[in-house]
């Protein structure tokens, strides 16, 4: 049997449960998809439980599988021992682009979360969303150049003050809102078109891929599993919280704007804090929406700063096994490939003018959630199918934690659930958000834009040189 590359001994195994469970949660936390969640109405609830114990909890699961015998590069090495070298570079640049457009999006959130600390109507103005999705990018790059422990600070207290205490803010006070017997705008009642995506359907499940990009990004938390104390236990002991936790939190969210808000008022990108501003005001505490709208967007300007440097280093990580010239496999002093991020933050720039030739900022914005799901989902299905093959083909691998279910029936039934979900995803979007194009142009943009994306990392292994290796094991 053949020892995993550089798994953890006692001695460096040093996670606990309530560690790894907040870690796991940082990913996906955020206040950024409840005004989607809330456009559903109740059949948020099972939009929700399907992304999360359906999608989320297999993409952690297979993770941690593949982190505890190949812990070395992520993404791209478990798809290269899987499917060959050409693959692998094709999944974790796939995981690197669709950050261009899904950064791009949550920036957006940002700014419109950032116009209710100013001036509320300049949520809808596309010159000030532009700015600040450029600003902030930048600010982000920069502050991301002096390593990871810069980054870990920002994103730990950006989940605290910008996510957990607004959200707790928005759930207690539509509480108090509904006990005290204000009218709600949530239907209430018990059929299955107001709980089942049978009516309107079509928005419905174009709404639902906002769910989904909610949660994307979790296999990063398997990266830590070499250094989870009993990791065959723990791990999805912490996988199981961060998901329930993520659960409850963003569907009391989603429940609480919906309650507040009619549909109609509901904006996509700034509804969180359209709903903070009906509490709030309801109290006459109006003053404190400028402070609140702040931390808002500092909660997800953590995320962002969290996703500037993370997929970029799986990029170098192949780059530096001879897949991109060694230009862009420089680091600086601290271990960070400067150059890639430069070249990332130029491209993500590029990305964020679609907000300039969109006719709104909600189109846009399900414009650039689409195609980024799209993206992802291509990765994603290319990690099931190696978790599959790699159970075969590399049966005597050691996997100290392995998904429980015997030898086969368990990551079937784990892997084949996300495989499943995953594709419709995909298929899903390919429908048209409600956005000004027809569906047939539209698909087509969406087909135009994987295939290109399909198409880059195919010409990167072509170009590539046996001379620009650094990394050869």
């Amino acid at each position: 049997m053949t020892r995993p590359e550089s798994y953890s001994t006692k001695q460096n195994a040093h996670i606990g449960v309530l560690t790894l469970t907040l870690m796991t949660a940082a990913l996906f936390l955020t206040l950024r998809n409840m005004p989607m969640m809330a456009d559903t109405g109740m059949r948020m609830v099972f939009f929700n439980t399907i992304t999360v114990f359906a999608f989320l909890v297999p993409i952690a699961l297979v993770s941690a599988e593949l982190a505890t015998a190949w812990p070395k590069n992520g993404v791209f090495h478990w798809v290269e021992e899987a499917f060959g070298t050409r693959w692998g570079l094709t999944a974790v640049w796939l995981q690197w682009v669709q950050s261009l457009f899904g950064i791009t999006s949550i920036l957006s959130y940002v700014a419109a979360s950032l116009a209710y600390a100013i001036n509320p109507a300049l949520a809808g103005s596309r010159i000030f969303i532009v700015t600040v999705i450029l600003a902030v990018y930048w600010i982000a790059t920069l502050l991301n150049l002096r390593g990871m422990r810069a980054s870990g600070l920002i994103s730990s207290v950006c989940l605290g003050a910008g996510v957990l205490l607004p959200a707790a803010l928005l759930i207690g006070l539509a509480l108090c809102y509904g006990v005290q017997g204000h009218p709600l705008h949530l239907n209430l009642s018990m059929t299955a078109d107001n709980w089942l995506p049978l009516k309107d359907a079509r928005q419905s499940l174009v709404l639902f891929l906002s769910f989904i990009f909610g949660v994307v990004g979790i296999e990063v938390s398997a990266s830590h599993a070499r250094e989870v104390r009993n990791v065959r236990r723990h791990y999805p002991i912490a996988v199981f919280s961060a998901a329930v936790l993520g659960f409850v939190l963003t569907l009391l969210g989603g429940l609480a704007v919906a309650a507040v808000l009619p549909v109609a008022q509901l904006d996509l990108v700034s509804g969180t804090v359209q709903a903070l501003q009906v509490l709030l005001g309801t109290w006459h505490l109006g003053g404190l929406l400028p402070p609140v709208a702040l931390l808002v967007a500092l909660g997800a300007a953590g995320q962002v700063s969290t996703w500037v440097v993370g997929p970029v280093k799986g990029l170098w990580a192949a780059g530096r096994a001879g897949n991109l010239p060694p230009v862009l496999q420089a680091t600086n002093a601290q271990g960070v490939p400067r150059n890639l991020l430069m070249v990332q933050a130029g491209l993500m720039s590029g990305v964020a003018l679609v907000f300039l030739v969109v006719p709104s900022v909600d189109s846009a914005f399900l414009l650039l959630t689409s195609a980024a799901v799209i993206l992802y989902a291509v990765m994603y299905l290319m990690l099931f199918a190696t978790a599959i093959r790699l159970r075969y083909t590399h049966a005597d691998t050691a996997r100290p934690y392995r998904i429980p279910g015997g030898r086969r029936w368990g990551l079937w039934l784990v892997a084949g659930t996300g495989f499943v979900t995953t594709f419709a995803c995909f298929l899903i979007g390919f429908l048209p958000p409600g956005t000004d194009m027809g569906a047939v142009p539209y698909a087509l943009a969406m087909l135009g834009i994987l295939v290109a994306m399909l198409a880059a990392p195919q010409l990167l292994y072509h170009w590539r040189r046996p001379e620009w290796a650094i990394d050869t094991e």
